[in-house]
């Protein structure tokens, strides 16, 4: 079922521009974590390593390494979180799924945050749904401290 909107925190918002700019020139990534309720809430983020960059890759692309995630989702479970989505950055692009993103199946199911970081600046981030990996990315509210 497609989220209304995912709300962030001040701190979690300012933790999503801090590590996307960080990530600058390549694409960084991680996870969105919150409680478990019926709306998406985000208290944490949580920095993954985009294991591209280690094959000399990763500028206009992600991926990481299925036991860090595990690792993270066992760990926010401690802390009575619940992994809420997915956050990638794209550097100097918008912040709209890409074919690539469109081509990656392990995007389904997730809320998926793309934050836009041009020249090391942080720009602006929206968020996107889909169902299933058969499906288009629908965009949904990004709700965040102003």
């Amino acid at each position: 079922m497609k989220p209304a909107a995912i709300h962030f925190t001040a701190e979690a918002w300012k933790a999503l521009q801090d590590l996307a700019e960080k990530a600058y020139p390549n694409e960084g990534c991680g996870l969105m974590l919150g409680p478990l309720q019926k709306e998406s809430h985000v208290h944490q983020i949580v920095l993954l390593h985009n294991t591209l960059l280690d094959e000399g890759r990763g500028r206009f692309n992600f991926s990481f390494s299925p036991k860090e995630f595990m690792d993270a989702q066992m760990a926010a479970e401690k802390l009575n979180l619940d992994v809420v989505g997915i956050f990638h950055t794209h550097p100097d692009h918008p912040p709209r799924p890409s074919p690539t993103d469109e081509s990656q199946p392990m995007l389904a199911g997730w809320i998926n945050v793309i934050a836009s970081v041009v020249g090391a600046h942080f720009k602006e981030a929206k968020a996107w749904w889909r169902e299933d990996e058969k499906d288009r990315f629908q965009e949904i509210t990004l709700i965040f401290p102003r």
